[in-house]
């Protein structure tokens, strides 16, 4: 189910708007934060639809008031989170919030914490990877690791293109290891060398 960014997202499409937001809109393109270009990953739609059934699976525990089952769900099936810290969260909106905004605040918190533990861990491995791959390129020392980090962490700061579009791409192949796709794993670990590439030239300029 395409999902458009402009496109007004039915309650009951939370779970699947917070899994697309940010890299997924259809078509099986994968894009970055800027949303200014994108890259073409076979059935990457199929494995995301797939990675969605899953997380959704016991996304009634949320409806039944008993988030910390989903949560250790999540936590045993698909990706470790910190629970405490995330229903700690949910405890403090859930006091200012009442009736049916509360079903869809829920789901927003619970769920979109857990999959944002994830794009943060598979961005952060990425980046590790950017910067190994630029010192070996560049033949930088180890001392001057700290100093490469943080030209490339201005470049996020900046909304740099090609650092937005590891983002989405990290995202995906984590999404291809789970489902085991391992020909979307290969592509896109081949497009994340792509972008290494260019933000290694770009530094150097």
């Amino acid at each position: 189910m395409p999902i458009k960014p402009t496109v007004k997202i039915d309650p009951d499409d939370i779970i699947r708007y917070l899994l697309y937001q940010q890299f997924y809109y259809g078509e099986d393109l994968i894009y970055g934060r800027t949303k200014d270009r994108s890259e073409y990953v076979n059935d990457s739609g199929k494995a995301i639809e797939s990675f969605y059934s899953l997380i959704n699976k016991k996304s009634h525990f949320i409806e039944e008031g008993r988030p910390r089952k989903y949560l250790e769900y999540f936590n045993s099936n698909i990706h470790e989170i910190p629970i405490d810290a995330i229903l700690l969260k949910y405890q403090e909106y859930k006091q200012t919030i009442e009736g049916d905004t509360e079903r869809h605040m829920a789901l927003t918190i619970i769920v979109g914490d857990c999959l944002t533990e994830i794009h943060s861990k598979c961005f952060e491995a990425s980046i590790d990877q950017l910067i190994d791959y630029t010192m070996e390129k560049q033949a930088i020392i180890p001392e001057d690791r700290p100093e490469l980090t943080e030209k490339i962490r201005l470049l996020y700061g900046q909304s740099n293109p090609n650092i937005g579009m590891i983002y989405g791409l990290s995202f995906m192949k984590f999404i291809g290891q789970k489902m085991g796709f391992k020909y979307i794993v290969e592509r896109c670990q081949q497009l994340l060398k792509k972008y290494y590439s260019s933000i290694s030239e770009e530094i150097n300029e």
